[in-house]
């Protein structure tokens, strides 16, 4: 079975401090379940300028799905969308297997 990944925009809230809103790598069964994201966020990077520049627009596709939330729940953490407050999810793209 194979998953699939996509960038997407994660709030961290922390007791007395001020929200950070940050762009992570979130990883999706193939179904499109979340089953894991990076801890820390992501920076576009390339060997070239061009290379930057192509990894910079991959990271501005985060914006065009809903933002989420790390939400503790009684037995480690979940990803919610933070508008509907539902589990977060993604389609997956095309010629990933189900």
């Amino acid at each position: 079975m194979s998953g699939f990944w996509n960038y997407r925009v994660i709030l961290a809230e922390e007791a007395g401090k001020e929200p950070l809103y940050q762009i992570h790598e979130v990883e999706y069964t193939s179904n499109g379940k979340v089953t894991n994201w990076s801890e820390t966020g992501a920076a576009p990077f390339g060997h070239d300028i061009e290379e930057l520049k192509a990894d910079a627009e991959r990271l501005k596709s985060a914006f065009a799905k809903p933002a989420l939330k790390v939400v503790r729940q009684a037995r480690g953490y979940e990803l919610v969308e933070i508008e509907s407050g539902e589990p977060a999810s993604a389609e997956p793209p095309a010629g990933v297997q189900q």
